[in-house]
């Protein structure tokens, strides 16, 4: 169909006159419907509490999100790890490092505190065995010296129960009497004047010495040179005192000691005056005989 040109203008008039009529036509409809604005005080609420400046910045108006067809959208194959897990991963490290080094700090210091009571306990033990034995040695040095008082003093004892039956012995032997008179002496009183261990024939009444009988010496193959020296008698004991010695070759009696063999007292005045005498007796020199000879001088203590 071909198109004249009559047909265009008609149309384009036709097209003006429409949007006329709509422009008076929305004119008049559309000034009557519009409210009018209240009146009031604009404000400005801001974006922060705090500001400084003369005006008001300039704010740029954000652009609209671009929108990708679903079409266009590439969904990926996994997901990237995001950036705060690498350190949430090291911190967890980091931790668990720092908790494993406390672990083992705390292990080794209740090994060594352990190790340091194991010590000390050691110490204490070996402390107490010491003192244990300690204590032992002093009560085996008390119980020693317990034992040796007790040999002294029974050894005393049996030397004076020996001295006592000695006593005994000779007061019974010089007791006895046939005689029936009923006292002797020169003084007031009846009685027989004189000591109990004294001869009763010897009309001494308060004299006191040594008998020159009973006095002995025994020296194989030695003889005496002078006369066998005399102890001093200044005492009211009696018996006799058995002295062992020892001879060189000269003769000297180089040591002398009572012994209890043979002895008849252990009166301590007797033999200390026995030993002395016995020190001053000499005998005949003789080359044959020992270097050092044993012997014997026996003194016999009585009353006068």
């Amino acid at each position: 169909m071909v198109e004249k040109k009559s047909d265009k203008t008609f149309g384009a008039v036709g097209t003006v006159l429409f949007h006329l009529a709509l422009l008076v036509l929305l004119f008049v409809m559309g000034i009557k419907s519009i409210p009018m604005e209240e009146e009031g005080i604009l404000v400005n609420f801001g974006d922060s509490p705090t500001g400084s400046g003369p005006s008001e910045p300039v704010r740029n108006m954000p652009s609209a999100p671009e929108t990708t067809p679903p079409a266009a959208q590439s969904v990926p194959a996994s997901t990237p790890p995001s950036a705060a897990e690498p350190v949430k991963q090291r911190n967890i490290t980091q931790d668990f490092e720092k908790t494993a080094a406390m672990a083992a700090e705390e292990k080794a210091r209740q090994a060594a505190e352990k190790k340091r009571l194991a010590e000390a306990q050691k110490e204490y033990e070996e402390a107490q065995r010491q003192k244990r034995i300690e204590e032992e040695k002093r009560k085996a040095a008390e119980e020693a010296e317990r034992q040796r008082l007790a040999e002294e003093q029974r050894k005393k004892e049996e030397m004076q129960r020996q001295a006592a039956a000695i006593r005994n012995a000779t007061n019974q032997a010089f007791s006895k009497s046939n005689g029936t008179g009923t006292s002797e002496g020169e003084t007031q009183g009846a009685g027989n004047q004189g000591y109990v261990t004294g001869d009763p024939s010897s009309k001494s009444r308060t004299g006191s010495g040594l008998g020159s009988s009973g006095n002995s010496f025994s020296l194989a193959g030695r003889s005496l040179s002078g006369s066998l020296p005399l102890p001093e008698y200044n005492s009211q004991e009696v018996g006799e005192v058995v002295v062992e010695i020892t001879v060189d070759k000269t003769g000297k009696v180089t040591s002398a000691q009572p012994i209890l063999k043979n002895s008849t007292t252990q009166d301590s005045y007797l033999w200390r005056e026995a030993k002395a005498a016995a020190l001053k007796a000499r005998f005949n020199s003789s080359a044959s005989a020992p270097a050092y000879q044993k012997g014997t001088i026996t003194y016999r203590f009585v009353l006068n």
